[in-house]
C-alpha cells in the first residue's frame, strides 16, 4: 500500500537521547559525540530518571543531527538548572547549521537564537538555581543539511541539562506546492528498485531519510521519470522527499 504524506501534518524528534536516560557509562551519554566534564545525575533531574551534570571550564555537550531540510521549521528546547554559578556568563547554547560539506553556515535570521540565546554572544539566564526552559523555533537556512547541537558551560559552573529536543515541526500543508503528477512505484519496494515520475521534465532532487532523520540516499535527475536503485539501503520504513524547482512532495517509503 502506498501512503502519500503530501498535504499531511507530521513532526519528528531528531535529537537522539535528548532525555539523557541512556548512558554507555557514567560519563558518556549514549549518542552524544562530545561530553566533556559530564556525569550521569540521578538526583537533580527535570524528567525521567537521569540528567547530565556538566561542570564548566569551557566544556561542551554536543551531537550532530543529520537530515535537516532547508526551509523547514525546527523547535529547540532546553531544560537546565544552574547549581554553582559565577557572574551570569555561565552557560549557553552554542550551535551551528552545517552544509553538505560539514562547513558551518552563517544565518543572520537564526544565529542569535542558536548561538547564545536571546542575543548575539548572550548567555542563558541562571534563573536563581531553579529549573528553567529555553525554547525557540527557527527555520533552517538555504544549504543546511545538518545541525550541530551544542551546549556549553564555562568557568567553575555546575549545570544540569535535561529533556533536550530538536524537533522537526509538522508541515501545515504542502498541497498547493506539491509536484504536479508526482508518483512513485512500487511501494513497498521488493526488488530494491523503484520509479519516481512527474508531469515535468525539470530536474528532480531525490532524498531518502530514515525515521530518525538521517539521510541514507540522495540523487538527482532530469526527465519525466527514472528508475532508482536503493540496494544500498536496508529493509525498513523511510521518508522519501522529492524536490522539483520550488515544489516538494513527500511519501512514506517501505523497502523490503
Amino acid at each position: 500500500m502506498t501512503l502519500c504524506l503530501t498535504g499531511v501534518s507530521f513532526g519528528q524528534e531528531m535529537l537522539l537521547n535528548g532525555g539523557l536516560e541512556n548512558w554507555d557509562d557514567d560519563t558518556s551519554p549514549t549518542s552524544w559525540t562530545k561530553a566533556e566534564n559530564t556525569t550521569k545525575e540521578a538526583t537533580e533531574i527535570h524528567g525521567g530518571s537521569f540528567s547530565a551534570k556538566h561542570v564548566g571550564g569551557t566544556k561542551d555537550l554536543s551531537q550532530t543531527i543529520t537530515g535537516v531540510v532547508a526551509g523547514d521549521s525546527y523547535t529547540i528546547t532546553l531544560w537546565y538548572k544552574v547549581d554553582v554559578e559565577t557572574d551570569g556568563t555561565d552557560i549557553r547554547i552554542w550551535s551551528y547549521w552545517k552544509d553538505a560539506g560539514n562547513s558551518s553556515i552563517t544565518d543572520e535570521a537564526t544565529d542569535d537564537k542558536i548561538r547564545g540565546g536571546d542575543n548575539s554572544n548572550g548567555y542563558l539566564s541562571n534563573n536563581f538555581g531553579s529549573w528553567a526552559k529555553y525554547e525557540v523555533t527557527v527555520t533552517a537556512p538555504a544549504g543546511a543539511e545538518a545541525f550541530y547541537f551544542e551546549l556549553r558551560t564555562y568557568k567553575g559552573v555546575t549545570v544540569y541539562w535535561d529533556d533536550l529536543s530538536f524537533f522537526h515541526n509538522a508541515t501545515a500543508s504542502v498541497k498547493n506546492n506539491a509536484i504536479e503528477g508526482f508518483a512513485t512505484y512500487p511501494n513497498p519496494i521488493t526488488d530494491k528498485k523503484f520509479t519516481v515520475s512527474s508531469s515535468s521534465s525539470d530536474t528532480k532532487q531525490v532524498a531518502v531519510f530514515s525515521v530518525i532523520g538521517k539521510k541514507v540516499f540522495s540523487t538527482s535527475f532530469s526527465g519525466l521519470k527514472k528508475n532508482l536503485d536503493v540496494s544500498g539501503i536496508n529493509s525498513g520504513v523511510y521518508i522519501l522527499k522529492v524536490t522539483e524547482g520550488a515544489k516538494t512532495s513527500t511519501k512514506k517509503l517501505v523497502i523490503r
